[in-house]
């Protein structure tokens, strides 16, 4: 009989008859009388004694406990060092590259008010080392306005550029014509069209594109709008009629002789609720999953000693696939009392389902991505990884990349860029790369599923047959 069959004898102080013999019961009911035997015996397990937290007698333990507290709290100061300064910098040198904001410039006036507007420009772009200023293209055209204002709005809504600036034909003449109609004739109209794209990225709009155009524009048409008056004044001296219509029109109260620009924001960025979405809302599937994922790695022993392998690393797999289509499901459905615009782009219901597959496939392939980390660095670990991929995924949402150093140019295969873009095309109709976001998200999905298949399979593999190795040693 080896050692495992030896059955437990218990004699208890009595009659003959209080003899038990524990191999005889059900594992269940041995659980259940050992304690019990030990209790009516008064037997009880030795506690240990309590001191406080300086005493001698606990000095070993209290060492072990403050020595690895603190160097868990150093690890974190070193990871503080190593992550922080990237999400720094994703937002200190943007200033430095607003030359990669594209703008082109068509002046179709050839005349003062389109030679006032590139004068300015030109000013700008000698003064780039210095100042921050766009990246100004200035394209010569003899085409239609019609044809130029169509090209330019499709330029800008295709992403092609940041912005667009159109100098109008014939913009001076307007502005003498009204000079010389006086406050009877038409107003001479915006001189100038600017077009923008809001919806691509909201802090380089607002930071940067309409805040330098506008620098740049309105000192040009105040210079330009003067030049014009000189030159009526000087063509009309000696004509009263003309000048009493000039004084007329140029007083403070109408302005319909005056050169203005008119700015067009083709895709605006009209529901601020979204940036819960772009930024925000992104962590929070993160956090979402990596909760699940510590969850499922507290409640998986009940099961994982009684299944096969093979079909633990299904379980490892396939349980949190399938946790993450309610759990997306509620977050997408979340949005909707806010009024998120799902119908950017599609219909509400199209839209609306987009947006829950592309957050399926991000809990999908952060989720598993923790699974990996937590079953190789295991729970002490798994947070400074999970810090790792928030911090390198929301660095590079906020501002585009055209703005951040080159090493950020790693986003454009990262989850997060890709989500936001996606969330962008589907409330404000911008330009789709749908084609290469999913694909991106697809590839993070399938190499979390390949990591913690493979880890799973190799570590808990090893750990079986240690353990069989000891049983049999023992």
């Amino acid at each position: 009989m080896s050692t495992t069959d030896v059955p437990f004898m218990v004699k208890l102080n009595g009659p003959a008859d209080s003899e038990l013999e524990l191999s005889d019961l059900s594992p269940a009911a041995s659980s259940h009388m050992v304690p019990a035997i030990y209790s009516s015996l008064g037997a009880t397990a030795e506690k240990p004694r309590r001191h406080p937290l300086f005493h001698p007698n606990i000095a070993q333990q209290r060492k072990q406990y403050f020595t690895f507290y603190y160097a868990y709290a150093t690890l974190l100061i070193l990871l503080m060092w190593i992550l922080l300064p990237i999400y720094w910098a994703s937002l200190a040198y943007t200033d430095r590259h607003t030359q990669r904001l594209t703008v082109l410039v068509t002046d179709l006036d050839q005349s003062l008010i389109g030679e006032g507007i590139l004068a300015a420009v030109q000013r700008a772009q000698d003064q780039a080392a210095d100042v921050t200023t766009l990246g100004w293209q200035i394209v010569n055209s003899t085409a239609s306005d019609n044809s130029v204002v169509a090209s330019a709005i499709d330029a800008v809504v295709d992403e092609q550029i940041w912005a667009a600036v159109v100098v109008h034909s014939n913009a001076t003449s307007s502005v003498l014509s009204s000079f010389a109609s006086g406050t009877s004739g038409p107003p001479a109209g915006a001189a100038v069209d600017v077009y923008y794209n809001e919806a691509r990225n909201e802090f380089a709009a607002n930071f940067y594109i309409v805040p330098i155009l506008t620098a740049v524009l309105t000192p040009a048409l105040a210079g330009a709008n003067a030049n014009v008056s000189a030159q009526f004044v000087s063509a009309n001296a000696g004509n009263r009629t003309a000048l009493a219509n000039f004084v007329a029109a140029s007083s403070a109260s109408d302005t319909r002789a005056v050169a203005t620009a008119a700015y067009n924001n083709l895709r605006p960025f009209s529901a601020p609720v979204v940036s819960a979405l772009t930024e925000v809302g992104m962590i929070l599937i993160v956090i979402f999953s990596f909760i699940l994922t510590m969850a499922n790695s507290a409640l998986r022993p009940i099961v994982a000693r009684h299944l096969t392998l093979p079909w633990y690393v299904v379980l490892r797999v396939c349980a949190p696939l399938l946790a993450y289509v309610p759990l997306s499901l509620s977050f997408a459905v979340v949005s909707l009392p806010f009024h998120v615009p799902f119908d950017g782009k599609y219909t509400e219901a199209q839209g609306f389902f987009l947006f829950w597959i592309l957050c399926y496939m991000l809990m999908c392939g952060f989720g598993l991505a923790t699974e990996f980390a937590i079953g190789v660095l295991t729970i002490k670990f798994a947070p400074f990884f999970l810090l790792t991929l928030i911090i390198s995924n929301v660095s590079v949402t906020e501002f585009p990349l055209e703005l951040l150093p080159g090493v950020f140019r790693y986003g454009r295969g990262f989850p997060f860029y890709n989500a936001s873009q996606a969330f962008r095309t589907i409330t404000f109709n911008a330009k789709s790369h749908l084609g290469v976001n999913v694909a991106v998200l697809i590839c993070w999905v399938l190499i979390s599923l390949l990591t913690v298949s493979a880890s799973t399979w190799i570590i808990e593999g090893r750990n079986r047959r240690r353990g069989i190795e000891e049983e049999a040693h023992h």
